[in-house]
């Protein structure tokens, strides 16, 4: 079922913006659902700043990820692409001085691809 709407193709997704996941809904079924992208970030991250959330987990074994784990929170996220920062140190857009992102696709044509997620309820 879609609880979203017909969505547009969406160019970027930044933490704290809606973005599409497959979830299971309460019922059992499966849903289409427009979330806030990322994860509540570990308390000892954000220092007293506001909290702009986590979009990468990677390690799923430190205590603050381990309640999101189970069936109830894992999703599906529909993309064609996806960046991560250029692992390379000092990677930097000349102009910008923000690091570069490495882009991912499973071929030029860039067909639909999906990776698995984790959501919250409250907060995407």
């Amino acid at each position: 079922r879609d609880i979203s709407g017909n969505l547009e193709p969406s160019v970027d997704i930044y933490p704290n913006r809606p973005a599409p996941v497959v979830r299971n809904a309460a019922d059992g079924s499966r849903e289409l659902a427009r979330l806030r992208w990322g994860m509540p970030t570990p308390p000892e991250r954000i220092r007293g700043n506001a909290d702009s959330g986590t979009t990468n987990i990677r390690n799923p074994q430190y205590a603050h990820w381990l309640p999101y784990l189970g069936v109830e929170n894992r999703c599906v996220v529909p993309v064609t692409s996806f960046a991560e920062p250029s692992p390379t140190p000092g990677d930097k857009d000349p102009e910008t001085g923000v690091q570069k992102n490495f882009w991912f696709a499973l071929s030029k044509e860039r067909p639909l691809f999906f990776f698995a997620g984790l959501w919250t309820p409250g907060h995407g």
